[in-house]
C-alpha cells in the first residue's frame, strides 16, 4: 500500500502549488497553472484506460496556459519523475537520497528510478528533509487541493521477512533518464526489430544520414560510428573505417562503448551495444521507447537518442 500527503502550511497567495493524487499519479504543479489546465489533467489523471504519457502530454509548455514548472510521478513497477521549470522531486531509492530535477532541459526532464520508497515533489527550494509525513501533514488519498508540496511513502503492512547474515553488495542505482524534446503523448503504432548484422554498405545520396551531439557540428555517417564514453570500435568489417566518437559523462551514465550508427542502403540503423543503463529513443510520431540491451532500429531523421548525463543525439538529414 501507498499514500500521498502533504503540508496545510499557508503561503502567500499566488505562490501555491496545486497538487494532485490518485492511485496512479502524483503530482505537483507550479502556481501559473490555471484551474482550467487542472480541470483537464484531473480528468486524465483520473481515467485508467490513459497513461503517464498522456498526462504529460496534456501539458501546456507554450503560449499564455504553459506551465512552466511541474513534477509528476507515475506510480508502477518502476516510478517514473517527469520534471520542468523549478519542480524537482525528491526521491528514497532504496533507503538513498537523490534529487531529479529539469537540469535545464527543455520541455522536461524524465528519470525511471526502482526501489522507491518515498518521495517528495514540488519547487526546487524546498529542503527535502527525510520525506517522512510530520504529524501535522495532512493525507491525501485522490483529488486536487493547494498546498507547499505533495509527499508519497510506501506504507509497511507486515515486517520484512529475514535476510540472510550476508546482505548483497548495495546496487549502484542509475536513473533512466531521458532527454526528450518533443511530444510524450503518442505512441509508436509499429517499431521493426533488426536483430541481424546490417551488411556493411556504404550510404548512397539518397540514404546518407548525419548526426549531431548535443551543440557540437553535424558530422555525416559514411561509416560506423561508435559513440560512448571511451569508445572502441568491437569489429572492423569492410572497407569502410569506423569513427569513434567520444562524449562526457561525470556520472558514467554513459557505457565506455555505448551505441553504433551503421548506415545502410536502406538508412540508418541503430544498435545498443549492451550499454549498461540503456538507450532512449524518440522517433518522429512515435513517442518514446527504450532499446533492449543488444537491440537494433532503423532511425530517421528527425529522431532523438538519448545515452545518458544529458548526452542527446540528432539524426539529421544530409545535405
Amino acid at each position: 500500500m501507498a499514500s500521498a500527503f502533504y503540508s496545510p502550511e499557508p503561503l502567500p497567495a499566488g505562490e501555491e502549488w496545486r497538487l494532485l493524487a490518485t492511485d496512479r499519479f502524483v503530482a505537483a504543479f507550479g502556481p501559473d497553472t490555471g484551474m482550467h489546465t487542472m480541470a483537464t489533467l484531473w480528468r486524465i489523471a483520473a481515467e485508467p484506460t490513459l497513461g503517464l504519457e498522456a498526462l504529460v502530454g496534456a501539458v501546456p509548455t507554450k503560449g499564455t496556459e504553459a506551465v512552466q514548472s511541474f513534477a509528476i510521478a507515475g506510480i508502477g513497477r518502476s516510478t517514473v519523475f517527469v520534471v520542468r521549470g523549478g519542480g524537482c522531486a525528491d526521491v528514497s531509492v532504496a533507503g538513498r537520497m537523490r534529487r531529479v530535477d529539469a537540469r535545464g532541459a527543455m520541455p522536461w526532464y524524465v528519470a525511471e528510478l526502482n526501489e522507491v520508497d518515498r518521495f517528495a515533489l514540488g519547487p526546487l527550494e524546498r529542503s527535502p528533509g527525510d520525506l517522512r509525513p510530520a504529524e501535522a501533514d495532512m493525507p491525501l488519498d485522490g483529488g486536487v487541493v493547494f498546498g507547499p508540496w505533495l509527499g508519497w511513502a510506501r506504507d509497511v503492512v507486515a515486517p520484512p521477512p529475514p535476510r540472510p547474515p550476508a546482505p548483497p553488495a548495495p546496487v549502484e542505482q542509475s536513473a533512466y533518464d531521458t532527454n526528450v524534446l518533443g511530444d510524450l503523448g503518442r505512441r509508436a503504432a509499429s517499431l521493426t526489430r533488426h536483430r541481424t548484422e546490417p551488411p556493411p554498405t556504404a550510404p548512397t545520396p539518397e540514404t546518407a544520414t548525419a548526426f549531431r551531439v548535443g551543440d557540437r557540428a553535424p558530422e555525416r555517417v559514411d561509416a560506423p560510428v561508435y559513440v560512448g564514453r571511451q569508445p572502441r570500435s568491437p569489429r572492423v568489417t569492410g572497407p569502410m573505417l569506423p569513427r569513434l566518437v567520444r562524449v562526457d559523462s561525470p556520472s558514467r551514465e554513459v557505457s565506455a562503448t555505448h551505441i553504433e550508427l551503421r548506415p545502410t542502403p536502406h538508412g540508418l540503423v541503430l544498435t545498443d551495444l549492451q550499454s549498461t543503463n540503456g538507450t532512449v529513443v524518440r522517433q518522429p510520431g512515435s513517442g518514446v521507447r527504450r532499446l533492449e540491451s543488444g537491440e537494433s532500429l532503423p532511425v530517421a531523421p528527425g529522431t532523438l537518442i538519448d545515452i545518458g548525463d544529458g548526452n542527446v543525439i540528432e539524426i539529421l538529414a544530409y545535405r
